[in-house]
């Protein structure tokens, strides 16, 4: 009895271990599929940043051969950037001055407006309206100076 219970135990040992064994095998075949398709991935990668590369060298080797020739504009007179200068300066000076009172215009219109605007408005809701300033409601009044500094030290 004795030598059935060992061979049993070692049998069931035995095939616990090939168990354990086949399972790791499988883990590693797996590990070892995931590894090759990311090398493959890489290498593609690799490639293409290689390709890309060799495109930029070819650009820089061709724009280095190529001649570009540069050609000097003959320079203007000073007398010719004078009266140009003057010119624009006159019709600017005279059409921005036109342009300065429409503006001027039509802000004082929009201004007068929004004061007809405003004195519609019902200003009798609470929210509405200016704000109190507590200085002046508690009786304390805004020093105002009349005169010049100079003037005051002279009377005094």
């Amino acid at each position: 009895m004795d030598l059935h219970t060992s061979t049993t135990g070692s049998k069931v040992s035995d095939r616990w271990r090939a168990m354990r064994s086949a399972k790791r095998l499988e883990h590693l075949d797996g590990e070892n599929d995931r590894l090759r398709t990311q090398l493959r991935m890489t290498r593609s990668q690799l490639d293409r940043e290689r390709d890309r590369q060799q495109d930029v060298l070819d650009a820089l080797k061709r724009a280095f051969e190529r001649k570009t020739e540069i050609v000097a504009k003959p320079r203007g007179d000073v007398l010719r950037l004078v009266v140009v200068g003057g010119a624009a300066y006159l019709f600017g000076s005279k059409a921005g001055r036109k342009r300065y009172e429409k503006v001027r215009a039509w802000t004082s219109s929009v201004r007068d407006r929004l004061k007809g605007v405003r004195d519609a408005v019902d200003m009798s809701s609470p929210g509405i309206g200016p704000k109190p300033n507590p200085l002046t409601e508690s009786g304390i009044r805004p020093i105002r100076h009349t005169g010049s500094i100079d003037a005051s030290r002279r009377s005094a």
